[in-house]
């Protein structure tokens, strides 16, 4: 048995389906720190205390579990190191956007990874493509040009609003490549070594920056202490994604996560108010349609053969 075999799962998509929103809810709160925050705290500061605590958090549990994280070196260090740039771009950009438009909206927008993970799927991964997956990235991008439309028409095609929905579509790209990695270094690798591996270079890298802010604009440690939480359930929510590509393919997963428009929606309408327009929320309702459509199962010609 190959050593990457530990790390694999039988293929299990309901199972799957719960784990990946799992671990988007836990991120729902994470990307709307920037609007949380008010702009007392810089987006890069926030992206900077969410991966430090996650590197704090996760080095405590490789201790306790006794995991030797840097005994040796990862053979897919490179591969951690791109997901780690990837991880940081695009929590950047959606928690810019959210902090620009409202929460749902941007999450919907940022969702269009589904098609972008889809297409690299096949292409990286040689996973199969379906006409399903087509299908569901059909309704995606009908669905986010809704949004889209809403989005400007009711802030007036602001430059803020511009910004947002740009800030938005990142994301998605910065989410998709990330997905594809995660998908991959998932079946070879364990867990702490993973979110280790991420969450302390992506802290690494983003520590020049955010200091110099913090000192630069006078950032009070009462205000860096407020958003402490990030790291944590970001590493929860990690875990539990990790666990749902171990048991699914990325091109399946990545329509499933549009049920974190939901989720997105109800936390927005709880915190700030916000409620969807008509076009907004129909175009939220075709993306969660796509991923409904990838999620039912679907009788193969063979089995339908062996019945």
């Amino acid at each position: 048995m190959p050593p990457q075999s530990a790390y694999m799962r039988s293929e299990n998509i309901a199972l799957a389906l719960v784990l990946a929103l799992a671990g988007m809810a836990a991120f729902t709160p994470i990307f709307a720190a920037g609007k949380l925050a008010n702009g007392m705290v810089p987006v890069v500061v926030l992206v900077w205390l969410r991966f430090l605590g996650g590197a704090l958090t996760i080095t405590t549990v490789a201790t306790i579990k006794r995991v030797p994280l840097f005994s040796r070196i990862s053979s897919l260090w490179k591969l951690h190191v791109m997901r780690a740039i990837c991880g940081v771009g695009g929590l950047a950009c959606s928690v810019y956007a959210a902090s620009v438009m409202p929460l749902a909206d941007a999450t919907a927008i940022g969702l269009t990874k589904g098609i972008i993970a889809i297409a690299l799927a096949g292409l990286i991964l040689k996973e199969v493509i379906s006409g399903r997956h087509w299908i569901a990235g059909g309704f995606c991008v009908v669905g986010a040009f809704l949004i889209v439309k809403a989005v400007e028409g009711t802030s007036g095609a602001s430059g803020y609003a511009a910004d947002g929905i740009a800030a938005a579509f990142m994301a998605a790209i910065f989410m998709a490549c990330e997905a594809l990695i995660m998908r991959y270094i998932a079946q070879r690798e364990d867990t702490v070594t993973i979110l280790a591996y991420v969450n302390v270079v992506a802290a690494v890298l983003l520590t020049g920056p955010a200091v110099w802010l913090i000192v630069s604009e006078g950032i009070s440690w009462q205000a860096l202490l407020a958003f402490a939480w990030l790291g944590p359930l970001a590493i929860i929510g990690q875990s539990l994604n990790i666990s749902a590509y171990r048991r699914a393919g990325a091109a399946t997963l990545a329509p499933i996560y549009y049920g974190s428009v939901l989720l997105s929606a109800v936390f927005g309408f709880i915190v700030w108010g916000e409620v969807p327009t008509p076009i907004a929320a129909l175009g939220a309702l075709l993306i969660i349609f796509g991923g409904l459509v990838l999620a039912l199962p679907i009788r193969t010609r063979s089995a339908k053969q062996a019945s």
